[in-house]
């Protein structure tokens, strides 16, 4: 599957689970190249799920929110293999499969 239809996918699902959770914002890592991509996504998808009104998005630099680093720690885990994934775990609730 292509980068971008795995990302639009992703952000759907992250949306569906926010959503049912209650979120009030959504932080995404900052790539000038995608951000207005993600945002048409975002709009519309809220749009068809007919709420999202209190979810704030925003993307930003790591420098401006650390917790963007936990999700690339633990997908550097992941990536690495081994006993990355069991250190990683205790910070993982869920793995999803998002294709559709």
């Amino acid at each position: 599957m292509p980068d971008k239809a795995a990302r639009h996918l992703c952000l759907e699902r992250l949306l569906d689970d926010l959503m049912a959770a209650g979120a009030t914002r959504l932080v995404l890592e900052s790539d000038e190249s995608l951000e207005q991509a993600d945002r048409r996504i975002i709009a519309k998808h809220l749009l068809a799920l007919g709420t999202g009104e209190g979810l704030q998005y925003m993307h930003c630099k790591p420098h401006e929110e650390p917790l963007l680093w936990v999700s690339d720690a633990v997908a550097w885990c992941y990536q690495k293999g081994g006993d990355g994934i069991r250190r990683a775990a205790p910070l993982v609730q869920d793995i999803v499969n998002c294709d559709r």
